[in-house]
């Protein structure tokens, strides 16, 4: 069964990197979803008002959570656990349509930014996998920036990058033994 769980106005009510057990309505007052923006770095808010559900791609995933989430008044959420939010969608097709929508304009943001990001410079695929590696390394996202890097160093192994790559490499799986990944995905045996 869903729990109400009320928050006050600026109360945390999940933060980035935490594991994802649980997926949100809200039902009274506005909350904040806040993550980076992957093509300028800089914070973007998405406001969710009353009826909106959110944290459901990193629950649904078992992703840890990818951004912070805030009450920006008084509010009040229902919590779902994963199998309480599958079995209400399954009997709810209206919450599916929703959550399709919401997918669907967050995939066109993604779909736009990586547009721009390819359009504004003729990047060779090797040199733009090494910089997407150094931006998740920069990020502190290890758990990505490993994958990446080790990637980079499969497909490109005579690269130009391959040094600075391996040493790369040798810093995240340090920050990972260490525990500093609060993006790590956790039980997944590998990934937002």
């Amino acid at each position: 069964m869903p729990k109400p769980f009320q928050f006050t106005t600026g109360s945390l009510i999940y933060a980035q990197g935490e594991d994802a057990d649980r997926i949100f309505i809200l039902q009274t007052g506005k909350a904040s979803l806040v993550y980076r923006d992957m093509e300028t770095g800089d914070d973007v808010r998405d406001q969710v008002l009353p009826g909106e559900f959110f944290g459901v791609k990193s629950a649904l995933g078992r992703f840890p959570r990818e951004e912070n989430a805030i009450a920006l008044t008084d509010s009040t959420a229902l919590a779902f656990t994963v199998s309480e939010f599958e079995t209400m969608a399954m009997s709810n097709t209206r919450i599916v349509l929703k959550m399709l929508k919401v997918f669907s304009t967050q995939m066109r943001r993604i779909h736009t930014q990586v547009s721009r990001l390819v359009e504004s410079a003729e990047v060779r695929p090797e040199d733009g996998l090494y910089a997407i590696g150094e931006r998740y390394l920069k990020l502190k996202r290890y758990s990505h920036a490993k994958y990446v890097f080790s990637r980079y160093l499969a497909h490109y192994p005579e690269g130009r990058n391959v040094d600075q790559a391996t040493k790369n490499l040798e810093v995240v799986e340090v920050a990972l033994a260490l525990g500093n990944d609060p993006g790590q995905a956790r039980g997944r045996g590998q990934r937002r």
